[in-house]
């Protein structure tokens, strides 16, 4: 057993030698069975092997025995061990969370906790093959893609929080057998042998039946599904990751999905391009359903610029001249367009709204400016210097004439739901700074050399 681990820990590159590992341990067969392992391989490759028990609170007398029985066992044997004690019960009222859902919550706040504390290198969890088993099987009955099905990984989590599965590539019924070989007497949670959840039936009704009736070999064949989901999980995402960087495909100012270009693709890039879309707007990868990708995915093929589709959460996923985009509905009456007309400090500093704009008297050199930057003098406009956004009559002075704002909106192709809220440094009805896009051609007629001119520059505020 301890060699069939070491060579899974080997195979999957877990727990280098040297690695600090806090062992998660709630004294039933497996983790113990893991704390044991790690602690008799230890030396072979300079492990430092310590234990983390949470006690739920959550069965009374029993749950303190638990803990007690972990703390002993790590005494007998020199673990340096960390307990805490819980109210999973009343955190899961507050929440609103199941008990299951809210113990796993404070379980692995607690490890984490105590893992940056102890610089702790991994955080090692019991998790086996049957373990994987009933999450596969769980995945495909509620319904799940190829993410799903690859289910746990020997190792998860970035940064800190690197956990890792050493007891993946084993069953059940092999921990028990090394338990009673090794002679580790541990905690029964009756608990678990109650068919009150939907992995608690999964375990002790529907696996045994289908093991009795159509396959004997079930945890093995849904183990291998789930490793060859996850290697072909992590090549598709490679590929996602080319094409989301190719400005051919994905605008790379604003990650907008290139229309025509994605519509050419397999429909598992297209499917992996929305997600990642999706993942960008909102910040999570979670919630985006396979009917709402399929809604996206026609949006992107059959949708013209204004074509629209809402989604959960109150986001809107809508067209704009070929580019498919995702944003919060209703995002510009939250941004900008509700401010109000704000007149420049000059010099000095204004915010407005999710924008800073620095004034401040320079010496033009002649040389480029980015595109949030300005250089402009205000002697060249008999109007009073204004922030503010657009309205009926505005007008701009470009190098081949006078243009007004709406033609110019229309013929740069700026999207209509970015048109309310866009920034505006205005004259009167004389638009000088289309911010980020366009400025008026008379920002420096007549300037001279070494002559100091007003400079502008915008910022978002926090950046």
């Amino acid at each position: 057993m301890r060699d069939k681990v070491e060579k899974f820990c080997k195979q999957h590159k877990l727990l280098p030698d040297g690695s600090r590992i806090l062992v998660a341990c709630s004294g039933g067969a497996d983790s113990l069975a893991l704390l044991d392992i790690l602690r008799k391989l230890a030396a072979g490759h300079q492990w430092q092997i310590f234990a983390a028990h949470y006690e739920h609170g959550i069965r009374g007398d029993d749950s303190l025995a638990d803990a007690a029985f972990v703390a002993d066992f790590c005494r007998t044997h020199r673990i340096p061990c960390f307990v805490e004690h819980g109210q999973v019960p009343q955190a899961a009222r507050e929440s609103g969370q199941t008990l299951e859902q809210a113990a796993r919550t404070l379980r692995y706040a607690f490890l984490q906790r105590i893992c940056a504390q102890q610089n702790f290198d991994y955080i090692a969890v019991a998790h086996h093959a049957d373990d994987q088993a009933e999450t596969v099987l769980m995945r495909i009955l509620r319904g799940t893609g190829i993410k799903g099905l690859g289910a746990m990984r020997p190792q998860s989590g970035t940064g800190g929080w690197l956990v890792v599965r050493p007891l993946l590539g084993v069953s059940k019924g092999e921990i028990l057998a090394y338990c009673q070989a090794e002679g580790l007497a541990f905690r029964e949670d009756a608990t678990n042998w109650v068919a009150d959840c939907t992995r608690n039936r999964l375990r002790l009704e529907l696996l045994p039946q289908i093991r009795r009736e159509y396959n004997l070999e079930i945890s093995r064949a849904l183990c291998q599904l789930a490793e060859v989901a996850a290697e072909e999980e992590d090549f598709l995402q490679t590929e996602i990751g080319r094409y989301w960087t190719d400005e051919r495909y994905v605008r790379q100012q604003d990650g907008a999905l290139r229309q025509q270009p994605v519509n050419a693709l397999h429909p598992a890039l297209q499917r992996g391009l929305i997600r990642k879309l999706w993942e960008q707007a909102t910040g999570s990868a979670l919630d985006l359903s396979y009917q709402q990708t399929e809604l996206i995915r026609v949006l992107l093929m059959q949708g013209t610029t204004g074509s629209r589709q809402e989604l959960s959460h109150r986001y809107i996923a809508h067209l704009a001249y070929g580019c498919l985009m995702i944003a919060k509905a209703k995002e510009r009456e939250e941004t900008t367009d509700a401010l109000p007309e704000t007149v420049l400090a000059i010099p000095g500093t204004i915010c407005w709204g999710k924008y800073k704009l620095t004034v401040e008297w320079r010496a033009w050199d002649g040389g480029k400016t980015l595109s949030h930057e300005l250089y402009l003098q205000p002697q060249n406009f008999s109007a009073e210097l204004v922030l503010r956004t657009r309205r009926l009559g505005d007008y701009i002075q470009l190098p081949a004439g006078r243009k007004t704002l709406k033609k110019l909106m229309i013929d740069d192709k700026i999207p209509q739901a970015q048109r309310e809220g866009l920034p505006l440094l205005a004259a009167g009805s004389e638009i000088i700074w289309m911010i980020g896009r366009r400025r008026s051609a008379r920002c420096l007629q007549g300037v001279c050399d070494n002559h100091k001119v007003l400079y502008l520059r915008l910022e978002e505020r926090g950046n």
